[in-house]
């Protein structure tokens, strides 16, 4: 990326933060740390509930599948699915505003998917909120209070899709570096897991679903491969120690 490029981007950021970007993503990550707080308080075991809702989805999606082709796309999103959520939950974080160190481009997917999804939630809030206030000039009952509502949530969706851009910008100037740091973590990953890599990978081809830690020990064949998933173990609970470090403290921005 050239300097000017990156000027322009800057710019385009400071924007974003006067619309208030950097001020409404504190209190996305407040909103963040209490779902994850309540959710883990009343329902501990919402992975398995969301695995049950998956099947459900998966099952209804093949049912339409035309080919063994569509059958098996459907089956790893749905594993995919699952085992994002599960880290989601592990980790008290939404894969769309936290930056995956494992792989930090992939960001950019979720950026653009809460974007859209958003920037859908405020073309309805547009055609709704006119109806609305023409039922509050006429004093058709409950007009205003949905008005209220619906005004709120466009305010919602605005700001969301600011944070998205300003986060965009952020990840565009970021990205060169994030690519290489990318590249060359694959490339240890590579060189220190490619055993542990078979044992896992071996599972997920003998079960149509996310398998269990009894059903990857199972495949196991040799001393280096149980070496390097001891490691890879470590490394997971490493990293969610400092997931439990990270509530405790001020939440980061996407990208540093």
């Amino acid at each position: 990326m050239d300097k000017l490029e990156k000027k322009k981007l800057k710019k385009k950021m400071e924007f974003h933060k006067a619309l208030g970007a950097e001020k409404f993503q504190k209190v996305v990550f407040g909103v963040e740390k209490a779902k994850f707080k309540v959710l883990k308080t009343i329902c501990p075991n919402f992975p398995k509930y969301f695995d049950k809702y998956c099947d459900f989805k998966k099952k209804r999606a093949i049912n339409k599948a035309t080919s063994e082709e569509q059958i098996n796309s459907i089956i790893t999103k749905i594993s995919f699915d699952k085992m994002a959520m599960r880290k989601e939950f592990n980790q008290e974080k939404n894969r769309n505003y936290h930056i995956d160190n494992r792989k930090p481009t992939e960001i950019i997917k979720y950026l653009n998917w809460n974007k859209d999804i958003h920037k859908k939630g405020l073309i309805k809030d547009a055609i709704v909120i006119p109806f609305l206030v023409a039922g509050s000039i006429t004093q058709i009952p409950g007009a205003l209070p949905l008005l209220i509502i619906e005004l709120i949530s466009a305010g919602i969706n605005f700001e969301c899709i600011n944070i998205q851009d300003y986060n965009i910008c952020r990840y565009k100037i970021a990205e060169e570096t994030l690519k290489k740091k990318e590249e060359k973590r694959l490339e240890k990953n590579i060189e220190e897991y490619s055993e542990a890599a078979s044992v896992i990978h071996k599972t997920f081809t003998k079960k149509a679903d996310v398998p269990t830690i009894d059903e990857i020990v199972d495949n196991i064949e040799n001393k280096k491969q149980l070496e390097q998933l001891k490691k890879l173990v470590y490394e997971a609970q490493k990293e969610r120690k400092e997931c439990v470090s990270y509530k405790d403290n001020k939440p980061k921005q996407m990208v540093r």
